[in-house]
């Protein structure tokens, strides 16, 4: 018996190892090794602009450009200029240019999202014009790293300006329930890329944007800011530049004759830098959190006043609050939603708290 079952294992690993050798995977060598991807909209068909590894040995990058009806019609084209076969798992992002997200990105988000062979959890960013533009920017005198650009969405991190989307995150925020999508924009420059400002949807259609300074307070309301920068000016203050830390933001939904939304930021901070040589005068401090607190509300409220009471889109998630705290109020009307919102009243309150020269002085003998 052992023998036979030796027999019989040893049959089954040769038809397993047949199986995965077969003919029907190429080899590295017969890919595109996409790291990067750009869809255009001229009209008529998608233009779509891809980047890949020249070899999987090699760190240099090569640019394509095809055309379809389709987004994959367009990528599947590929291998008439290539004569290999487009591979998605090297994928870092998706770029949509602005013609497509005016149009609305339903019909070419579609394909990453269902497609076999793609990868739905990378960056999503929306070029200020054409994403064939954006994937085509040099620095250096050399095509811009893939992996850079990827990098610009998870500068937020550190900047506290830039918002840190995934297709997913897009996806699930524009089909979900009270809840409205949102895409960094990326601006090709002379030096490179950079991220110039966030734009928000209307399901998948864009609807508008926020400057850095309005995303900073939308982070910073739902406790997405992790750090970053903050310049404060006054005269009992001269110029002072804080550090931003331990930020936490919080909404609360009420329901009045209309629903109500309290929104709580609190932040911690440190002064990096001051003119004015104010730090040691009782004032300076209460002065300096008031007025960082300040600026801070009016960031966010400028947000919530644009995006919600203006043009109607939920990017804060009001009514997702609303549906989970409120249900019957939010199934009779979700419909209309995007009108309430301007009916809707909202409260911006900012706390911040400064650590004081002697506490800094302190913690560097700790």
């Amino acid at each position: 018996m052992k023998l036979w079952k030796r027999i019989f294992l040893g049959g089954m690993v040769l038809v397993l190892v047949g199986m995965f050798s077969g003919c029907g995977y190429p080899e590295l060598y017969e890919r595109v090794l996409i790291h990067g991807i750009g869809v255009d909209w001229d009209g008529q068909n998608y233009r779509v602009t891809v980047r890949s590894s020249i070899s999987a040995e090699d760190e240099g990058e090569e640019l394509f450009v095809c055309q379809g009806s389709t987004v994959l019609e367009a990528l599947s084209s590929l291998s008439l200029s290539t004569g290999r076969d487009p591979f998605y798992a090297h994928n870092y992002l998706v770029v949509f240019g602005m013609e497509c997200a005016q149009r609305g990105l339903d019909q070419c988000l579609d394909f990453f999202v269902r497609y076999y062979n793609t990868r739905p959890a990378v960056k999503l960013f929306l070029a200020e014009n054409t994403a064939e533009e954006v994937l085509s920017s040099e620095k250096d005198g050399k095509l811009m790293r893939m992996s850079e650009l990827q990098a610009l969405g998870s500068g937020g991190r550190y900047n506290g300006q830039v918002a840190d989307v995934d297709i997913l995150d897009f996806v699930n925020s524009a089909k979900g329930e009270g809840e409205s999508p949102v895409l960094p924009v990326l601006r090709a420059t002379d030096s490179g890329v950079e991220v110039a400002a966030t734009g928000y949807f209307s399901g998948t259609q864009i609807k508008g944007f926020l400057s850095l300074e309005q995303t900073r307070g939308y982070l910073a309301a739902l406790g997405k800011l992790e750090h970053g920068e903050l310049a404060v000016f006054g005269e009992q203050l001269g110029s002072v530049t804080l550090s931003l830390r331990n930020v936490e933001g919080e909404i609360q939904a009420g329901l009045r004759e209309a629903p109500d939304f309290q929104i709580s930021i609190q932040i911690d901070a440190d002064v990096s830098a001051a003119a004015g040589n104010h730090e040691k005068e009782r004032e300076f401090y209460p002065a300096l959190e008031a007025a960082a607190a300040q600026l801070l509300r009016e960031e966010a409220a400028s947000a919530i006043e644009q995006s919600a009471v203006r043009d109607g889109c939920d990017i804060f998630g009001f009514g997702r609050r609303l549906y989970r705290h409120y249900t019957g109020f939010w199934q009779e009307n979700s419909q209309d939603w995007p009108q309430i919102l301007s009916q809707c009243h909202y409260e911006v309150e900012v706390n911040v708290k400064v650590r004081r020269l002697e506490e800094e002085n302190l913690s560097g003998w700790s």
